[in-house]
């Protein structure tokens, strides 16, 4: 894995301080933060990749509990700041594997938000999860998966496809060996005759 510095950062001019480059670069900082829309997550974007103090790329990381792998992230890049234990990977896989070390489910999305110290993820724009042994894929925009308390969840609209039919929901749960999926508020939205 290559591993970038971030920006270096701005150095004194001779002669003192420079009053109107502050001004500028506070003028600018709140242009670029004006600019973001406050009901989109915006994680990955240029202006939080250059203010990251590490930028990884080619990542994967497995999780463990009692010294047997229960997943592994992969993503194109991870952005870390040294001040926090939480860091943003991009264009993410979470595979979930079962006791006997076969892939059990697979969680993918745009980015999450992934704290190393808890192996806690949250999946963010257009995550899918698929469990490939019930035949079962579920959308969402934004996913939440925590080893330690063994629970997968989103509290926003989900749509579950499952032997041919689609199920909408207000909200998931669900343990992660996955015997437990449960919708709340659901409503059929496509489902062939049986």
């Amino acid at each position: 894995m290559a591993a970038r510095k971030g920006p270096t950062p701005p150095r004194s001019l001779p002669g003192g301080s420079c009053p109107r480059a502050a001004k500028l670069a506070t003028l600018a900082a709140v242009a670029a933060l004006a600019c973001l829309n406050d009901a989109e997550d915006t994680a990955g974007t240029e202006f939080e990749e250059s203010s990251a103090d590490d930028v990884m790329y080619g990542v994967s990381h497995n999780m463990s509990k009692d010294g047997v792998r229960e997943a592994r992230l992969e993503a194109d890049s991870m952005l870390m700041w040294s001040d926090s234990t939480h860091t943003w990977v991009m264009q993410m896989t979470l595979h979930v594997f079962g006791d006997q070390g076969g892939q059990r489910a697979t969680i993918t999305a745009d980015r999450g938000r992934f704290d190393m110290s808890t192996n806690e993820l949250t999946a963010v724009g257009n995550a899918v999860l698929t469990i490939p042994g019930q035949d079962r894929e579920i959308r969402t925009e934004v996913l939440n998966f925590s080893q330690d308390s063994d629970r997968v969840w989103s509290d926003v609209t989900v749509v579950m496809r499952e032997a041919g039919c689609e199920i909408e929901g207000d909200r998931l749960e669900s343990d992660i060996s996955f015997n437990r999926v449960k919708l709340w508020g659901t409503r059929e939205r496509d489902c062939p005759e049986r």
